[in-house]
């Protein structure tokens, strides 16, 4: 689903990350760890197609990252408590993007799924903006699972969730069997057989 060769990314003449050979299966659920500045945001970043890598080349599911074609197999959650339209409500926020994505109905449909999923019905009218910071990344996390993507990216999407809905986040990803993630968090659910590590070190 995911492949990665010789993959390098570089600030001026810092070097983040360098030849970075991976293949993730379908399925896998990768984490990243390693200290801050490492290059696990700025890994996540490139592998979502905003941030172009300096060298070498990824795919999604034989698609360059950033390409349309691979944009349209992957959900990303970046930065959970932000991203969102503060004045539209929660479900405003994931209509809005669930109808990118989706006919209509089938959009409705899926907007309903996941806020019952993350728990979010009980707020789903209420402004983003005046929302919490938890309240904010689980409409966050919810956004990047519509559409059942092929690849999901997220970043920390649990530092500001309290324990019961850091517990759906987990559910949910775990009964997405299918699904690819990619996942930089210092919390996560037992380990099983999908779940794989990368260490960044930030050599450079």
């Amino acid at each position: 689903m995911l492949d990665l060769r010789q993959a390098a990314r570089r600030f001026g003449r810092r070097w983040v990350f360098d030849g970075l050979d991976l293949s993730v299966p379908a399925g896998t659920q990768l984490f990243l760890s390693g200290p801050n500045g490492a290059g696990k945001t700025t890994l996540l970043r490139c592998l979502s197609g905003t941030l172009a890598l300096s060298a070498g080349r990824a795919t999604v599911a034989g698609h360059p990252v950033g390409s349309l074609a691979a944009r349209r197999l992957t959900g990303v959650c970046l930065a959970p408590e932000q991203g969102l339209y503060g004045t539209l409500t929660a479900r405003d926020n994931l209509a809005l993007v669930a109808r990118l994505r989706l006919p209509w109905r089938a959009a409705r449909t899926a907007v309903a799924r996941v806020e019952e999923e993350l728990d979010i019905t009980g707020y789903a009218t209420v402004p983003a903006g005046r929302c919490s910071a938890g309240m904010r990344a689980r409409v966050s996390i919810a956004r990047a699972l519509l559409g059942e993507p092929a690849l999901l990216i997220l970043d920390e999407p649990d530092r500001s969730l309290d324990e019961g809905s850091r517990e759906r986040l987990w559910q949910a990803l775990a009964h997405r069997t299918g699904t690819t993630c990619v996942i930089a968090s210092h919390h996560r659910a037992h380990r099983g057989p999908r779940q794989q590590d990368l260490v960044l070190t930030g050599h450079r």
